[in-house]
């Protein structure tokens, strides 16, 4: 049923807003029909509020909203607003949180947290990881036999870097401009990497060096450089990056043009095929972590190996037996702590226990510093006089395995918190990972959880680029440095910077990452799989699944503790119903629907914090730290607070006037005294009303909301995962009124939208998923949804896709939820991210041909269109161009081709070798013609069971030197048994019967239904949403409200039933029908009702195999096995166990024997060997064909058998070993 458009009509605040008339059709209770219309004061026609005095509060709110626009894109609207509050009414605030969820979806999107994070590394993260590299150090090899002259040395440095926008060039002379614009659509159909060159700002100095005046003179060692050819900067080409589609390198994005309506980018296309990045859970490392597995410790991590620090928790045995003793590991050397704190700068013990702040000090926490200090002596003895701890940590650390170059002030600065500045704030650092280790254990602080979120940061694009580009840099230099060593050392001159950089190192290497999807490991050396994977397009919903998944780095069997579990942290972030049912359960999770990804803030916030009130670190007195709370900015000690209180609600204003970022995050935790604030990357955010200032909301006058408007007015705020722990969020707007007004009010501080965000996209549009069994939900959420046959793109004209499907007249459920209407279409009125049709459905047994999980089909309407879809199959074929590569010295061309062939028909080709569209290819035929020079075939043709119409043909090229052709086929497919079916619901079933209409049960209206399914799944899948549906849908269908079926806030079953008695029907869908085979009256009501169903990919003409008779394999002479190849079926031992039991030994033979290797041979009765069969002379000088036993010289008395080829094979490879058997038989 489609929404008619009300045209030429606009509403009195000036927007265009379609309206469906059916939405306010009411039935009175004689079945009569009424729609209520009222006029305003400038006569513009609106729906009555009173059209149905029963109205339910999810009834559709159609009054003056707009259909959301291209996501993000932001509505901007010229008309001044007028500053009128909105009713403080529960109907005003829920259509309210609709209109505010619009227009977050508008201009946030669902995908910006891919190409946001893209867009922060190509605007800073590259410039960084060059930056990162330093000064390249390149020596000559010091070959004596090169030596002319001083030894040359030079230095390579980085500079600004510069990216180009995808363009790809042209041999044609004819055209003005030799480079085009390379937009996915080319990359697409060239199977190209849509890439952008990376250009950077190089130095080059060659010197020698040679000793100084005063090194003469022995009092002075300086070496003076010599400058040979001085600092030469040049532009130089390191390699190609991946662009992704939709970002600020992409063409798409400067020409605000798009390809497709429903796709929003963030995806890659490396040789023509589409990348996406799947987000990495990743443990946090700008936070301490404590942990008790294998003994206590508390850890600072980083992903640099030298900036790890450990303080550790161990036994210690002395004269006085076995004592508790903290130590610290740092740079490799475990060393007890008290003398680092003297090391750093500590004068006295008492200092250093200040520094570790623990408040009411029990007698074990008293041992275990005292056992540490004990130790701390007998290893280095007066450490607490000046300097002598200093040089003994030198001393250890420069033991060590890989002992550091610089000095103790050098590797300290460096490599210990080098996010504190001085070594004071080291030794205050330190002091803390002390008091956090002793206290969690002595049980007052809890050990962290690697589960849970707030300990978690999502790694997108900036970070998972920098990571492989990274290791792909330093190979690029170690070839530079090895290349420019020969040139140094000759007396030839040194060439230009673009001959020593291969940028292939770098572009041949992002590529093969994507492609295999092998990464760099973020923690160790080596590289892990699953961080890319292939972006799926059955249907857009699939499409934005796969585009807003995260995984859990971690090994999918085996033992994993609760990583499989749901945590708390997860509310509102990810979707608890959105998780495969396999081995990747709980490993790979779906954002949620209004789930948002941090990105990098740069502004300096130490300023800000010391205005709040907050004293520096080092401004800070050890007597000070008792009575104040500790203030960290992504981890690190920045300084101490005496009134945290005043600071949090301060830094929170500050953010919601816009002096500090609103993703930034503000935690307080009380109970630890201290205050951390995160603006880093990768944390989950979600948008959340603030109540306090809903008294604030204005209606908008000439628009919609702006969600950037809302947030100004502090109306609402992104919350992350810690935070959330410091508030009261009520579930909706009706928790706030459900009990006293000014109570709920004043008790929540937060309110979520809509309760439905909690769920993922794939989850949120499920209706009255809140009444269905769990492994339901999830079983639609995760994989019939994405499996369903529904929208296609809409520029499937320029794809070339492998497989994909299109149904012929897809389209929207009558009913409505949050999640789709908030996510839907301008000029669209069905969203595209429902996939199937509605069906009269009926519960009902139908002539025992839908058991179990089978459906009976009306084949009438079948043949009237339903269900009806296009199967789309690509054929490619690749040839080398001989004019641009030089691979083909030792081989001969290929090239497309027509030519008569042995593997099949070629009637349907062009003299190029390819078909012309429109032409009806069949199993067998030649569907790509491709000849070599001197005439061998090497044609393409169609396998077993491949058919269909020619849709296109498309030839093309690329820039590795190879030709490419593509010919589509398309196959219209009718549902047939055996196709599978499903309903939003999880109730899923193969089709067993298709019958004619005259045999289905019939109303009294007419009404036979399209699909009969058993009411025994009911009950045992607990699916009671389905018939929620059903009866929702026919209320609709009659002329009733359109209704929200939302999870969670879905209309009460008293109000779906009353629209429904109201129309004239059963309450609870029930109705009297006549039989069609004989035309009476059935005893009992049949439940009967419009329901949304799904076709799914799995179809019968892709799966059926049948055979008799076919190919083998030339050796063992068993079928083969694959499908197209006319194989078989494989029949196992457990299958012959059945035939066994059933007592089917004449199948047996046959399926075992039969119709697999039949094989004969022949026996001489009188040695019992085997004879062969030769051409024999006799008498007479002919010669005959036949058994001869070579043994026996004779060729009487032999027997042919029939055996197996497998035994016959095992006979020849025994004989071979010199191994001859004896057969036994007997005449029957």
């Amino acid at each position: 049923m489609e929404e008619p458009e009300t045209k030429g009509q606009q509403l009195p605040n000036g927007s265009d807003t379609e309206i469906d008339v059916m939405d306010f059709i009411d039935l009175d209770s004689d079945g009569e029909e009424k729609v209520h219309i009222k006029e305003d004061a400038k006569g513009g026609q609106h729906p009555s509020p009173d059209a149905n005095d029963e109205q339910c509060p999810m009834v559709v709110d159609l009054e003056g909203i707009q259909s959301v626009e291209d996501e993000g894109q932001v509505k901007c609207s010229s008309v001044p607003r007028v500053q009128v509050p909105i009713d403080m009414s529960v109907e005003s605030l829920e259509k309210f949180c609709k209109e505010a969820a619009r227009s977050f979806f508008s201009e946030r999107g669902l995908i910006s947290h891919q190409i946001n994070s893209y867009n922060d590394f190509v605007s800073h993260g590259l410039q960084q990881l060059f930056d990162s590299q330093g000064e390249i150090s390149v020596e000559p090899d010091y070959d004596p036999s090169k030596k002319i002259g001083a030894w040359r040395h030079a230095t390579i440095k980085f500079g600004r870097v510069k990216l180009e926008r995808p363009q790809f060039w042209t041999d044609n002379s004819d055209l003005d401009e030799q480079t085009l614009k390379l937009k996915p659509v080319h990359a697409r159909l060239q199977n190209m990497t849509y890439s952008s060159k990376i250009d950077v700002e190089m130095t080059v100095q060659v010197y020698s060096l040679g000793p100084s005046d005063k090194s003469k003179s022995g009092k002075d060692p300086y070496v003076q450089k010599k400058v040979i050819l001085p600092p030469e900067t040049k532009w130089v080409t390191v390699g190609w990056l991946p662009v992704m589609v939709k970002s600020k390198l992409c063409w798409l994005h400067e020409l605000k043009e798009t390809e497709c309506q429903f796709d929003y980018g963030g995806y890659f296309i490396i040789k023509g095929m589409e990348k996406a990045f799947i987000a990495e859970e990743q443990k946090c490392l700008t936070r301490i972590w404590v942990s008790d597995v294998r003994g206590w410790r508390a850890s600072y991590l980083s992903q640099i190996k030298q900036e790890r620090v450990y303080v550790k928790l161990i036994e210690f045995k002395d004269n006085d037996g076995l004592h508790k003793v903290v130590n610290l590991s740092f740079l490799g050397a475990t060393m007890p702590i008290w003398i680092m704190f003297f090391a750093l700068g500590v004068s006295s013990d008492k200092e250093a226990f200040s520094m570790i702040d623990i408040q009411d000090c029990d007698s074990s926490l008293l041992n275990i510093i005292s056992a540490t200090i004990k130790q701390s002596h007998e290893q280095c003895e007066d450490f607490r006089r000046g300097g002598r701890a200093r040089q003994y940590v030198d001393e250890f650390i420069k033991k060590t395995k890989f002992p550091p170059e610089q000095s103790f002030d050098g590797y300290v600065g460096s490599f210990l918190f080098p996010g504190v500045n001085d070594n004071r704030c080291k030794a205050l650092f330190l002091g803390y990972m002390i008091k956090c280790l002793l206290m969690a254990y002595c049980g007052h602080r809890k050990c962290d959880n690697k589960d849970d979120f707030r300990n978690k940061r999502l790694d997108l694009a900036c970070q998972l680029l920098h990571r492989e580009l990274w290791g792909h840099l330093r190979h690029a230099e170690k070839r530079m440095v090895k290349v420019m060593q020969r040139h140094l050392s000759g007396d030839g001159d040194i060439q230009g910077l673009e001959h020593y950089v291969d940028a292939s190192i770098v572009t041949n290497g992002l590529q093969r990452a994507f492609s295999t999807g092998s990464w760099c490991h973020p923690h160790k050396y080596g590289r892990c799989s699953g961080i890319v994977a292939t972006l799926r397009r059955i249907n857009q919903l699939q499409m934005m699944s796969d585009l807003r998944k995260t995984r859990q780095l971690s090994a999918y069997w085996g033992s994993s503790g609760d990583a499989r579990y749901p945590n708390p942290s997860y509310w509102g972030k990810l979707c608890f119903m959105s998780t495969p049912d396999d081995e990747k359960c709980g490993f790979v999770k779906n954002l949620a629907a209004s789930a948002v990804v941090s990105c990098v803030m740069r502004e300096p916030l130490l300023a800000l914090f010391v205005s709040c009130g907050m004293k520096k670190l080092d401004e800070v007195l050890v007597q000070e730290l008792g009575g104040t709370d500790k203030i960290f900015l992504n981890g690190n000690l920045v300084g101490v607070c005496a009134y945290p209180g005043e600071f949090v609600t301060h830094l929170r204003n500050m953010r919601r006037s816009k002096q500090i970022e609103p993703q930034v995050e503000i935690k307080r935790d009380k109970q630890h005294k201290e205050v951390r604030v995160f603006s880093d990357a990768g944390r989950i955010l979600r948008p959340l009303l603030v109540v306090e200032n809903l008294k604030s909301i204005t209606k908008p006058n000439g628009g919609s909301y702006s969600f950037s408007e809302l947030m100004n007015q502090n109306i609402i705020e992104l919350i992350g995962v810690e935070e959330e722990e410091d508030i009261q969020c009520a579930c909706g707007i009706r928790d706030l009124f459900s009990g006293d007004k000014k109570e709920g009010l004043l008790y929540y501080t937060h309110c979520e939208l809509d309760p439905c965000f909690l769920l993922g996209l794939s989850s949120g549009i499920i209706p009255f998923a809140n009444h269905n069994a769990a492994r339901r939900v999830l079983m639609q959420a995760e994989k019939l949804s994405q499996q369903a046959i529904g929208y296609s793109s809409t520029n499937s004209q320029y794809r070339v896709d492998t497989l994909f499907h299109q149904m012929y007249y897809p389209q929207r459920p009558l009913f409505k939820t949050v999640v789709s209407d908030c996510l839907g279409k301008k000029n669209h009125t069905r969203p595209e991210y429902f996939n199937g049709q509605n069906a009269i459905v009926s519960v009902s047994i139908h002539q025992g041909f839908n058991q179990e999980d089978s459906l009976v089909l009306n084949r009438a309407s079948l043949e009237r269109g339903m269900f009806r879809t296009l199967h789309f199959k690509s054929y490619k074929a690749q040839i080398e161009n001989k004019d641009v590569t030089r691979r083909l010295k030792h081989r001969e061309r290929i090239d497309f081709g027509k030519t008569q062939s042995k593997k099949g028909p070629v009637d349907s080709l062009d003299m190029d070798g390819l078909p012309y569209v429109g032409a009806s290819l069949r199993s067998g035929d030649i569907v790509i013609g491709k000849v070599s020079e001197s005439g061998e075939d090497h044609s393409m043709k169609l396998m077993h069971t491949e058919k269909g119409m020619v849709d296109k043909v498309v030839m093309s090229a690329n820039d590795d030197g190879k030709n490419s052709a593509v010919v589509t086929l398309r196959q219209a497919r009718s549902p047939r048994v055996g196709d599978k079916f499903a309903s939003m619901h999880g109730q899923k079933g193969v089709v067993g019967l298709l019958d004619s209409q005259e045999n289905f049960p019939f109303t009294c209206q007419g009404i036979v239904p399209d699909i009969v399914i058993n009411p025994h799944g009911f009950p045992t899948r607990q699916t009671p949403g389905q018939l929620l549906e059903a009866v929702l849908g026919k209320g609709i269908a009659l002329g009733g409200m359109a209704r929200y079926a939302t999870p969670f806030t879905t209309p009460s079953v008293d109000v779906i039933t009353e629209q429904l008695h109201k129309a004239g029907f059963s309450r609870w869908g029930g109705e009297s029908v006549l039989n069609g085979h004989n035309g009476e009256r059935m005893q009992s009501l049949v439940f009967m009702g419009p329901t949304f169903y799904q076709r799914l990919i799995h179809m019968a003409e892709d799966k059926v195999k049948f055979r008799n008779t076919g190919p083998v394999h030339p050796l063992t002479r068993q079928p083969v096995l694959d499908r197209k190849r006319f194989g078989g079926v494989k029949f196992g031992e457990m299958e012959r166990d059945c035939l066994l039991a059933h007592g089917a030994t004449a199948n047996l033979h046959e399926r075992l024997f039969t119709l697999s290797d039949q094989s004969q041979l022949h026996i001489c009765q009188g040695c019992e060997r085997v004879a062969n069969v030769i051409l024999r002379p006799v008498e007479g000088g002919k010669k005959v064909l036949g058994p001869y036993c070579a043994f026996c010289k004779s060729a009487e008395n032999i027997l042919r058998i029939k055996v197996p080829y497998g035994a016959k094979l095992l006979y020849l490879e025994l004989l071979s070993m010199g191994i001859c058997l004896k057969f036994e038989t007997e005449a029957c």
